[in-house]
């Protein structure tokens, strides 16, 4: 009787361990124990339409793509767009263990007509802009920013699902380019979506953060010698690995509201983009 008691006693803290870790998030020995005690059946699985990057690091991204058109200077928009893109998709591809050529990385985030935007933002330098950069980002369009966030986020979202895939070439049948458009067109239906909603109204509630995030990332570009190609992806660089500050408080409010977009939207997605390629998007 004893025996049994003891044993049913160890089921109980076991079962009451878990669930105090599993919700509070714990990480210590009891952690450690409560894990061990439970079956491979029972441990938690990423559902197949999680990303394999953070959220927060997909929604870092996202909210510094969403400042870039209120950027008030020629081309300048662009340029630090495709280089905050370039960055996540490296950063996706790390993920599931490859490691693309500048070329795929630049085809997969790049308009087609991106060439000549990358062309003449390499002559940034020659453009004033330390006379510029203490003015903008005061008026900000909060509807055009986060329909620029949201975009990048569903294009990460489904770019995270082809590198995981059968698709892209080498290993698969499609090209960088075809993937981008494929991902393209898919994430352009994608603005009046649960995600939209979420990051306009974590947006319209964030205009002081914003702005003082524009105004941090277009200070660190003019604080360079020169505005050129190369200092804006240091200032990218720079911005994007901050973890606190304006930027850190918010993309935890970005998380949060977009923890609460609904599965099937993102399923919905993947097979959007599934009939786009003509490909079963396989592991």
């Amino acid at each position: 009787m004893r025996n049994r008691t003891e044993a049913v006693v160890k089921h109980r803290l076991l079962e009451a361990t878990h669930y105090e870790q599993r919700f509070r998030g714990g990480r210590g020995p009891a952690a450690r124990l409560s894990w061990r005690a439970m079956t491979t059946s029972e441990a938690p699985r990423p559902a197949a339409h999680e990303p394999s990057v953070a959220a927060h690091v997909l929604l870092t991204h996202a909210a510094l793509v969403g400042l870039t058109p209120l950027i008030p200077i020629p081309f300048l928009d662009d340029v630090v767009k495709h280089a905050i893109e370039r960055r996540l998709v490296r950063i996706i591809a790390s993920s599931h263990g490859r490691e693309l050529s500048s070329r795929e990385v630049k085809e997969l985030t790049e308009e087609p007509s991106g060439n000549l935007v990358w062309s003449i933002g390499k002559g940034l330098a020659l453009f004033p802009f330390k006379l510029i950069f203490k003015t903008v980002f005061l008026v900000l369009e909060v509807k055009a920013a986060s329909d620029e966030a949201s975009a990048c986020y569903h294009r990460a979202v489904l770019i995270d699902r082809v590198l995981g895939s059968n698709v892209l070439a080498p290993d698969g049948p499609k090209s960088a380019a075809e993937v981008r458009r494929a991902v393209q067109e898919v994430a352009s239906g994608q603005r009046v979506s649960p995600v939209g909603r979420a990051v306009q109204s974590t947006f319209d509630g964030s205009r002081a953060a914003l702005t003082a995030i524009g105004r941090s990332l277009l200070g660190r570009i003019g604080a360079r010698r020169a505005a050129s190609a190369a200092a804006v992806e240091e200032a990218v660089e720079e911005t994007a690995g901050e973890g606190g500050g304006p930027l850190g408080s918010l993309v935890s409010r970005l998380t949060s509201a977009v923890a609460d977009v609904p599965s099937s939207h993102f399923e919905a997605l993947g097979q959007a983009l599934e009939e786009k390629l003509g490909i079963s998007l396989r592991p």
